[in-house]
């Protein structure tokens, strides 16, 4: 993809859902906690389908306390997934900007589930700490067609 043509990408958000959520206490430890994050990205390249996991561990003396995971799934639009679409290596380039953009819908739908799921099982407001998707995404991906 030549880096200095601009390209109106358009995708709507399909479908987003809490994968996974356990709390593996029956107390919300006092203090602070360390937490993990992960974040995913794959393609369903024949139905024009991008999906984006984050995953999230809250542990407390190296001990899990929480797990939180969310997974949004996005559809483009035939010309723009045909506009990522690259001839020489029968793959799709999606741009880390369009990925950064995805991911932080992810992220900002987690902190949603996060306060309402904590909330129904009583504990504490749990704060979902700032990820800078920038500094994690920071170039393209490539799908390859799936044969």
């Amino acid at each position: 993809m030549n880096q200095d043509k601009q390209i109106q990408i358009q995708f709507k958000l399909l479908d987003l859902q809490e994968v996974q959520f356990a709390t593996l206490v029956n107390e919300w430890p006092q203090g602070e906690m360390q937490v993990a994050n992960q974040l995913q990205f794959g393609a369903e390249t024949d139905k024009r389908l991008v999906r984006c996991t984050v995953h999230f561990e809250y542990k407390k003396n190296d001990i899990t306390q929480l797990l939180l995971t969310v997974q949004s799934v996005f559809a483009f639009s035939q010309e723009s997934w045909s506009a990522m679409y690259h001839l020489e290596g029968d793959e799709w380039i999606l741009p880390a900007g369009l990925l950064q953009h995805m991911a932080d819908i992810t992220i900002g739908a987690s902190r949603g589930i996060l306060s309402v799921r904590t909330e129904e099982k009583g504990f504490p407001r749990v704060v979902l700490p700032l990820v800078s998707v920038a500094q994690v995404v920071k170039n393209n991906i490539r799908f390859p067609r799936k044969q």
